[in-house]
């Protein structure tokens, strides 16, 4: 393309804000892009977050006669390689113009010259910033925005990818679940409250019930628990830190419908645990990423009029795996979503090759597979 395309380090407040500012320009009028809230991004890209503790992040924009057409952020995270003893970089929040291959290659290389200066050896992404959170490329769904903490990009971004030297490492799903398919009334329906009764009979040990949120810190934290002990093999896996829990317990609290947040407990100990939030993209897109001064009343209103959840996950401990409890958590988080007025909801993400919970989701809950996300990878030298 034609200009002066040149790439900098935002690493100073003004740079920061173009960095962050980039991406209400670019969607701004695409109908499907969700806004994040801009105060809470500008301290992640300020490096005021708990990932910090243990990663750095540089902030990589691109410009052509002066215009910013592109961002990337290169991210070293160091628990990720003394986990797995390895030299993977990543990359995230990447955002282009679609057809600036130019500004696209430029801010890869860029990104991957930073990241060999670290020692790494290997480029993965977009996660932002790390598995923890968004991660994967939007690349089967286009036509309808994202749940709750999940991505959302142009198809055009997958071909920026692939010609950037990019190749598939992993695949995530997302299941759609309507309350129309497996709501009172219906053959699914009538299955799971026939699994349920079962499972009560086989197991009465067992016992759900919804976080209390007169006791919300502890009870994040006896949730949190149960998922870091039952994803542990999980591939990508790094342990969330005890500050980094106390930072998402603050930042959920706000929005959780404790009725939908569930714990499985066997002779009052937890056991397992399901995590689902409403979805609070309706509230973002409403007050356009700022809360204040007025946007928090739209935010508020948005929320309380959504019918949509996204379940974050459902988790057993390895001990009383053999009780069936994701199966009954499951079963619970989609029965009571419904009695609460909850018409649809999005099971993700789950990786493509996790054979158990695909097949769970699949034929319990009669879900529509709707979107997929992917993870990229490269060589990028030593």
């Amino acid at each position: 393309m034609s200009g002066n395309l040149q790439i900098i380090e935002a690493g100073d407040t003004r740079a920061r804000a173009a960095f962050l500012d980039f991406a209400f320009q670019r969607y701004r009028h695409d109908p499907n892009w969700v806004p994040p809230l801009r105060r809470s991004q500008a301290g992640l890209f300020a490096g005021r977050a708990a990932f910090f503790a243990h990663a750095e992040m540089a902030l990589l924009l691109a410009s052509r006669n002066g215009k910013p057409v592109g961002r990337i952020a290169a991210i070293h995270n160091r628990a990720h390689n003394e986990r797995y003893a390895d030299r993977t970089g990543f990359f995230g929040f990447f955002e282009c113009e679609d057809a600036d291959a130019e500004a696209a290659c430029a801010l890869i290389a860029r990104a991957e010259a930073w990241l060999r200066e670290r020692g790494m050896s290997t480029l993965r992404g977009p996660v932002n910033p790390s598995m923890n959170a968004e991660c994967g490329l939007l690349v089967d769904g286009f036509d309808s925005p994202p749940m709750a903490l999940m991505p959302y990009n142009p198809k055009a971004y997958v071909e920026l990818l692939t010609q950037a030297g990019f190749r598939k490492c992993k695949d995530l799903y997302a299941y759609l679940v309507r309350a129309e398919r497996v709501g009172p009334g219906t053959e699914a329906h009538a299955r799971l409250l026939r699994i349920r009764r079962v499972l009560e009979r086989r197991h009465p040990e067992v016992k759900v019930r919804p976080l209390a949120m007169r006791d919300y810190r502890a009870e994040i934290a006896r949730i949190m628990d149960v998922f870091e002990q039952a994803r542990q093999d999980n591939w990508g896996y790094v342990p969330i830190t005890p500050e980094e829990l106390q930072e998402t317990a603050a930042e959920m609290k706000g929005v959780v419908d404790p009725e939908i947040i569930l714990i499985a407990e066997v002779d009052g100990e937890p056991a397992g645990a399901s995590l689902a939030i409403p979805n609070v993209n309706r509230g973002l897109t409403a007050c356009g990423g700022r809360l204040f001064p007025f946007g928090f009343i739209r935010f508020l209103r948005a929320i309380k009029r959504t019918n949509e959840i996204r379940i974050f996950g459902v988790a057993a401990l390895p001990r009383f795996r053999h009780l069936g409890i994701t199966g009954i958590l499951f079963l619970e988080t989609v029965l009571r979503g419904i009695a609460k007025g909850y018409t649809r909801g999005e099971a993700s993400w789950v990786l493509e090759d996790n054979v158990l919970s695909n097949r769970t989701i699949q034929h319990g809950l009669d879900p529509e597979h709707y979107k997929t996300y992917r993870l990229y990878e490269k060589t990028i030298g030593d």
